[in-house]
């Protein structure tokens, strides 16, 4: 009369519309939070750049510690001048160009230095050069040299690699300004840069030097300037959060994006550890017990979450990595107990890293001169490809009927009288003969 389980594999009977729910948390030791996001597209067209709602950002160090405060995501797009600012060209100099060997000392000789840090073949580079030489112009006419207040520069992080590496410049143009020779900023015991993220016109460019000025001499985070912030300084982030998604084949692209920025894909490197990455939600302890004993082959230590602790390292750079995980779901339903059913989730995956380099050196390739997309190459990322298998795995648990439990007692009583009339026939048998023998003996 026991209850017992009865496992099946059928169509997935899951509603029409429900969504699944992606749970994740993964370190990249050097993919910066300042630009990471976080992109989902899926079979059915849709696409969402940049989820910010439910995913958390923490800049982490090389040692995957934390080492700053969640951070929160660039909405601004910057605008540009549509038409030349002024009369000179792009090779003017008014913006002092800075170089590890005379940093130090331009650094020194003012309050405040506001330095571009660019690539030459950056587009939006491009885009804010003539205007960055013409707004250096007006401001070191408003404030001369010997003021000594504030200061325009520039540095090619294309020849200055380690000026740039030092203050961890990932995307181009990046705007820091340095106070008393430092652009370091100190909360809550974490370091971070202080940067402009306004809009990259003329007009825009004198007003953040007309609202420094008065700040002059004083040390970082004192006075609020508006579209000045505090950006983070480690090199690492780290994503955990979830997604909910519809239960067709997707992608979650984990990349390096931001308006208005361009960044050297040839030069990143996604490498990453993912500390979880599972379907749907963990069972209670209590259910856990029950998808153990009720689950078809039992339980394994990764079973629903086969990436947990490992790592992904690529030696070089310019690799994208991509998983390809294929999802089970299993439904438990006691009878005993209705209001118990739950679902789980496990799934296999493949892991593959590969060589997205272009066999043209240069890091960004453009249609003509004029155009100011991205990389046409494709972004290096770390992809998380899912897709939902048609079967589900179904365990019930099924009592038996009662005219079962007639019918087998009835077979069991009725064998047991079989057996021991076909025994009491035998040793009846056995005894006649023996009292036969037994009497032929005598008269002999």
């Amino acid at each position: 009369m026991r209850v017992e389980t009865q496992s099946e594999m059928v169509i997935d009977r899951s509603p029409h519309g429900e969504l699944l729910r992606i749970n994740f948390n993964i370190s990249f030791p050097e993919l910066s939070c300042e630009y990471a996001t976080l992109d989902v597209s899926d079979a059915l067209g849709l696409k969402r750049l940049n989820l910010t709602k439910t995913v958390r950002k923490v800049p982490i160090d090389s040692n995957l510690a934390k080492a700053g405060g969640t951070v929160a995501d660039l909405k601004h797009n910057p605008k540009y001048d549509e038409e030349h600012p002024g009369e000179h060209f792009d090779d003017s100099d008014f913006a002092l160009p800075l170089t590890s060997q005379n940093a130090n000392q331009v650094m020194a000789e003012y309050d405040i230095v506001v330095v571009n840090f660019y690539a030459p073949w950056c587009p939006w580079c491009q885009k804010l050069a003539p205007t960055w030489e013409a707004a250096t112009e007006e401001i070191h006419m408003k404030y001369p040299l010997e003021d000594g207040r504030i200061r325009y520069a520039k540095v090619d992080c294309t020849d200055q690699v380690e000026l740039c590496r030092k203050h961890v410049i990932s995307a181009f143009p990046s705007i820091r300004i340095f106070r008393g020779g430092s652009d370091d900023t100190v909360r809550q015991g974490h370091h971070e840069h202080e940067a402009y993220y306004g809009d990259r016109t003329k007009d825009a460019l004198v007003k953040l030097a007309d609202d420094l000025a008065p700040t002059a001499g004083l040390p970082h985070n004192t006075a609020k300037v508006a579209n000045v912030a505090s950006a983070t300084r480690s090199q690492g982030c780290n994503f955990s959060g979830f997604v909910l998604v519809k239960k067709v084949p997707g992608t979650l692209h984990f990349v390096a994006r931001a308006p208005g920025h361009s960044f050297d894909y040839l030069k990143m490197n996604l490498s990453h550890r993912v500390h979880a990455m599972y379907f749907g939600n963990r069972p209670s302890p209590r259910r856990a017990r029950a998808l153990s004993a009720y689950h078809p082959a039992g339980l394994t230590a990764d079973w629903s979450d086969k990436l947990m602790g490992q790592s992904f390292l690529s030696t070089a750079r310019g690799a994208t990595f991509e998983h390809y995980m294929q999802v089970v779901l299993t439904s438990i339903q006691p009878k005993s107990k209705p209001e118990a059913h739950f679902d789980a989730y496990e799934y296999t995956v493949q892991s593959h890293v590969y060589d997205t380099t272009p066999k043209d050196p240069q890091p960004n390739a453009y249609e003509d001169e004029g155009e100011v997309e991205e990389n046409k190459a494709t972004p290096v990322s770390a992809k998380f490809t899912y897709r939902m298998s048609p079967i589900q795995i179904l365990v019930t648990e099924r009592s038996k009927p009662m005219y079962s439990f007639l019918t087998s007692f009835c077979a069991v009583i009725g064998g047991v009288f079989t057996v021991a009339g076909i025994l009491d026939g035998t040793v009846h048998t056995v005894g006649l003969k023996i009292k036969k023998k037994v009497d032929l003996g005598k008269q002999t």
